[in-house]
């Protein structure tokens, strides 16, 4: 399957909406890898949910410069992005059911995107250029509790494309901050250098698992800040599971396939809502508050 690559005719002359558009091609792009390594449908359904967001972001981005710049032609224009997510989730639908096809939607993707850049972007660019609008482009979503661009993130997995997947998931909040490592090794080493406030950490990895790297972070001996929140998308939440993960010291679980929103509202939970920690064993566990069943309900991914 030949790859989506972004080349200087996509391009409209407006950073930030040039810079979604890269951002949507490289989702495309892993997608494409998912389906020729034959990779599991975890990472499949995640890229898949991962693009989907972002899409939608990118589209209310250009809806509010539509808006803001009386695009004359925006009816038209958002008309084309109704459709296109439309399809794309319907796809997602397909797929989720057992029945889809990923090869025509990576088809279907590439051609709507390159066709709609090529026309509908490029118009509306050379709108926001004469207007002055490229100056009122909204920033990355910042609303809430938590400082997303001053937040330190550190994203530990051992497959290349759940890194990126992760980073382009904190980008559409608006982190910066992100640091990479290959596996739990690795990353506590690079802990002892430059600290994080929030870990995502992936239980599958070898020569050293989530846990595994969990347990020296919260143990005595650890450079790092003890109290940072760590996260771990896993692929089996079971209460016996649940169980390990906590006592290792992970502050929460994230079911697999991601989704942006799942991920979002799991970091801004812990970081305005902070456990207590207690010591067990030479190492600081965090002290799991049970949620009212109401609350529990309304965020998705807890455990």
């Amino acid at each position: 399957m030949a790859a989506f690559e972004w080349t200087d005719a996509l391009a409209v002359g407006v950073d930030a909406i040039d810079g979604d558009h890269k951002i949507l091609i490289d989702q495309i792009n892993m997608l494409s890898d998912a389906i020729e390594s034959g990779i599991d449908d975890t990472l499949v359904a995640s890229v898949i949910n991962v693009l989907i967001d972002y899409t939608v972001y990118h589209f209310d981005r250009e809806r509010q410069m539509m808006a803001t710049t009386n695009f004359a032609d925006s009816v038209r224009h958002l008309k084309e992005h109704d459709i296109m997510v439309a399809k794309v989730q319907a796809m997602q639908s397909a797929y989720t059911r057992g029945n889809g096809d990923l090869d025509e939607m990576f088809k279907f993707l590439k051609v709507w995107l390159t066709q709609h850049i090529m026309k509908s972007d490029q118009a509306f660019a050379a709108h926001i250029k004469a207007t002055g609008g490229a100056k009122l482009v909204p920033p990355p979503e910042a609303r809430g509790a938590v400082d997303w661009r001053n937040l330190s993130v550190l994203v530990v997995d051992d497959q290349f494309n759940f890194r990126s997947l992760m980073r382009n998931i904190l980008n559409t909040f608006g982190v910066t901050q992100i640091q990479e490592a290959r596996d739990g090794m690795e990353a506590f080493e690079r802990l002892g250098t430059t600290p994080a406030d929030v870990i995502l950490v992936d239980d599958e990895m070898q020569p050293c698992d989530g846990l595994s790297f969990t347990r020296m972070v919260r143990g005595t001996k650890s450079p790092s800040p003890k109290a940072v929140v760590i996260l771990m998308p896993s692929r089996e939440i079971t209460r016996e599971y649940v169980k390990e993960a906590t006592e290792a010291g992970v502050h929460d679980l994230m079911i697999k396939p991601l989704a942006p929103k799942t991920v979002r509202a799991r970091i801004e939970h812990h970081l305005t809502n902070p456990v207590p920690f207690r010591m067990v064993d030479d190492r600081l566990i965090p002290v799991r508050r049970a949620p009212a069943p109401a609350a529990q309900a309304a965020r998705p991914g807890m455990v």
